[in-house]
């Protein structure tokens, strides 16, 4: 019965309150009654109206007797009381006393009152951008107030924005926020919903809006019957938020790729923070309690900590600091630099409120540094080296050939030649002093070809055995498929078995083992992108492993230097390790130490894959020469043979000149000299009798070996040409242009030496026809 009463008043829009009978708690009211109170059921439903007992609620009862009318007073959590009057009639409905209070009359202070109190909701909403409705569940029906339809575009005729069409306007990846989604996981006791999400407008285009609303639930079963919200449109707030994420977001990942990270300090109190970004640069991101900027003092070594701290307090002080680099020792142990900047901030007084500072971690810029000096002193001193070994070569080769043609002309007097043979072999010694140091400063002329190099390690095992002696144990493990190389064969045999030395010198007394190992590596380019000139591609790795002693750190970068020893002066030059340095590195490749002292060392060497495969021309001899070629040439070439040949000696230094003639001379053969490339081509082309070009490679007067050799031959296809060198740096590549059968002899030769290229180039069949 009291619900078809509800109802009733509910239709007919008019004011209704139902009492419990005799305690006056409220049990029902009519909507009409909630809007003019601006208020949800919830909050006056079950309140008692009896006089100051409901808190919000007060009554005031007229007539004798039988009560007539009551005075209702309302008070609103932030507004004033409003007043209604009512009528009074008793009803039952057999079982249970109500009291109906219907509305008589509204005093026109109230209407006055909520009129004014509408305009000021209105005008609120309005300008904060909100929008009111609400809908009720039990019937369906849904109330939009006109700023509603106003933000979404519709307008009377358009569709109808009901709680369930609203719902399917929402955009798919936020149908998990919806009111609907939210009210159906609301705990009991909790009414209060908000949420954002995105809903299409008239036009199409999703928009941000932010819902706010209150669940009244049904007194005896708890299901939601009326909802009444707020919306507003957030849309210019989202789009600034997700601006400031991807702002943040590219902040971060600019800081990170920069290794960059900031402290703030308080100067009154001493508070301080260290951001995320540096605690995790000083390997703390993750520890429990985050640092503050006396933990990252704390870790700075004390030399640096003592500049940082002079730093801080100049900062406080009113000055910026820049650049300050400090060193860093992280809890693992490794040391970290960092370049620091300070700056004071002030306040609107002018007074120095707080300083602000950024750290960015430099380490791999100072390692990259060291690295760059270091390849830049390798390359000074090899430039010196390189320089000092032609000037001594040429020396040496004056000083060797003039004791040799003296050697022949004291034969028989066994004290001279006794004395000669002596210098001669200091000579020899120091000849192989400056062939360490060309190969240190990769200005050595190298005889690459291909090379396979696990067979070339198991033809060096006797001889490594040998050196190694019976302390050390020779293991050999050679890589499946191992690529070929291109290499000097002599220069590779002669690197490896530097190494083996070396490592059984570290090995003494008590001796230990050593492994060789090859294998297939492609050294990609993050591993090649620290090391100034080693590209990135396929090598073959050629690693040499020791028990020995081990290299102390300061050390390692050192070794490879010309001349550094950490044996006695009695134990060796200390240019072992920089000819095999000079050597890898002029043949493309890479040398790489790692070493723990008390423990061993290996060293790798990686040599670049072979991409072509060499051809190697097999020179043809012509039958009259090749009876007479010897490989050591002690004897002179017999005169017959040797009047059909002319000699044409290139050579700019007079000495070196006047003694390679001699020795040609020795020979047998009919020599005539120029003193420069131009000078000798003018020869060639008037002297159509000169059968062999003996040219230095690097000559002054505008032409070297190669560019001589290139046009005679053009000039005189039938001319056989041999060079001759003591460093020949950027000429290899210009005497691989020229044809295969042209050889070379290095400088200092000996006579044998000489004499033995000699007759092998005249005893090739012409350059234009090999």
């Amino acid at each position: 019965m009291i619900s078809d009463i509800v109802k009733a008043f509910e239709l007919a829009n008019a004011d209704l309150i139902v009492l419990s009978s005799p305690n006056a708690v409220i049990l029902e009211v009519s909507s009409s009654i909630l809007r003019r109170w601006n208020c949800i059921k919830d909050e006056v439903v079950g309140k008692s109206l009896k006089k100051y007992g409901a808190g919000l609620l007060s009554a005031r009862y007229h007539g004798a007797g039988e009560l007539q009318t009551i005075e209702v007073s309302y008070t609103p959590p932030l507004g004033a009381p409003m007043n209604s009057i009512f009528r009074i009639q008793n009803i039952s409905d057999g079982q249970h006393d109500f009291v109906l209070c219907v509305s008589e009359k509204t005093s026109s202070e109230d209407i006055d009152r909520t009129v004014n109190n509408e305009k000021r909701l209105d005008m609120a909403m309005r300008s904060g951008g909100y929008a009111l409705w609400d809908h009720d569940f039990e019937t369906g029906i849904t109330y939009n107030s006109p700023e509603m339809e106003d933000m979404f575009g519709y307008g009377k005729s358009d569709r109808k924005l009901d709680f369930n069409s609203f719902n399917e306007l929402v955009h798919p990846e936020d149908r998990a926020n919806t009111l609907a989604e939210k009210i159906s996981k609301l705990p009991f006791g909790h009414d209060t919903v908000q949420t954002r999400y995105r809903v299409k407008s008239k036009i199409g285009k999703y928009i941000w809006i932010e819902s706010v609303a209150n669940i009244v639930r049904d007194p005896i079963t708890g299901l939601p019957s009326k909802c009444v919200g707020l919306c507003r449109n957030i849309n210019d707030q989202m789009m600034g938020l997700d601006r400031l994420k991807t702002s943040e977001k590219t902040l971060k990942r600019t800081q990170a790729a920069a290794q960059l990270g900031s402290f703030a300090l308080r100067v009154e109190s001493g508070v301080s923070r260290v951001t995320a970004e540096l605690a995790a640069l000083i390997g703390m991101g993750e520890a429990m309690v985050h640092p503050n900027l006396t933990t990252f003092i704390s870790m700075i070594e004390s030399g640096d900590r003592e500049r940082f701290s002079e730093a801080l307090e100049l900062a406080k002080l009113g000055r910026q600091v820049k650049n300050l680099e400090i060193a860093v020792k992280l809890k693992s142990g490794e040391l970290t630099w960092f370049q620091v900047t300070m700056e004071p901030e002030r306040n609107g007084s002018n007074e120095i409120e707080s300083v602000f500072g950024w750290c960015q971690c430099v380490t791999e810029r100072k390692a990259l540094e060291r690295k760059f000096h270091q390849a830049q002193k390798m390359e000074a001193v090899g430039q010196l080296t390189g320089g000092i070994a032609h000037d001594f070569n040429n020396l040496l080769m004056v000083v060797m050939g003039n004791l040799q043609l003296i050697e022949q002309l004291t034969k028989g007097n066994d004290k001279a030649l006794k004395r000669i043979r002596a210098a001669i072999e200091a000579a020899e010694k120091g000849s192989d002093l400056t062939r360490r140091m060309l190969a240190f400063s990769r200005q050595q002329t190298l005889q690459n070809k291909e090379v396979p190099i696990n067979e070339l390690l198991f033809k060096m095992q006797d001889m490594l055995k040998q050196a190694l002696t019976a302390i050390v144990d020779l293991k050999i493990i050679p890589g499946a498929e191992i690529w070929p190389v291109k290499a000097d064969v002599t220069m590779l045999e002669t690197a490896v078995l530097n190494l083996a030395i070396n490592a059984r010198d570290a090995m003494k007394p008590k001796g230990g083992s050593l492994v060789i190992e090859t294998q297939n590596r492609t050294l990609d380019d993050n591993y090649c992108k620290d090391l100034e000139d080693v590209k990135a591609g396929d090598y073959v790795e050629i690693a040499v492993t020791d028990t020995g002693s081990g290299i102390a750190a300061e050390n390692i970068e050192k070794v490879f230097q010309p001349f550094f020893t950490t044996k006695g002066p009695e134990a060796g030059s200390g240019l072992g390790l920089s000819m095999i340095y000079g050597f890898v590195k002029q043949s493309g490749g890479h040398i790489k130490i790692y070493s723990e002292v008390g423990h061993g060392t290996t060293v790798k060497l990686y040599l670049p894959k072979l991409r072509e495969k060499i051809t190697l021309v097999a020179p043809q001899k012509t039958s009259e020469i090749q009876e007479h070629v010897n490989e050591q040439a002690k004897e002179p070439m017999d005169a017959a043979v040797a009047q059909k040949m002319r000699v044409l000696v290139v050579e700019d230094n007079d000495q070196v000149r006047d003694v390679a003639s001699a020795m040609v001379e020795d020979m047998g053969f009919d020599v005539i000299t120029a003193i420069n490339g131009v000078e000798g081509l003018k020869m060639i082309e008037k002297d159509t009798t000169i059968d062999l070009l003996l040219s230095d490679v690097i000559m002054a007067g505008g032409m070297n070996g190669p560019e001589l050799a290139a046009k005679a031959i053009k000039m005189r296809p039938e001319l056989r040409v041999l060079f001759m060198s003591g460093y020949a740096p950027g000429s290899v590549r210009q005497m691989q242009d020229l044809p295969d059968t042209i050889d070379l002899v290095n400088k200092p030769f000996t006579r044998a030496d000489l004499t033995a290229k000699v007759m092998k180039a005249i005893a090739q069949t012409p350059a234009v026809a090999a």
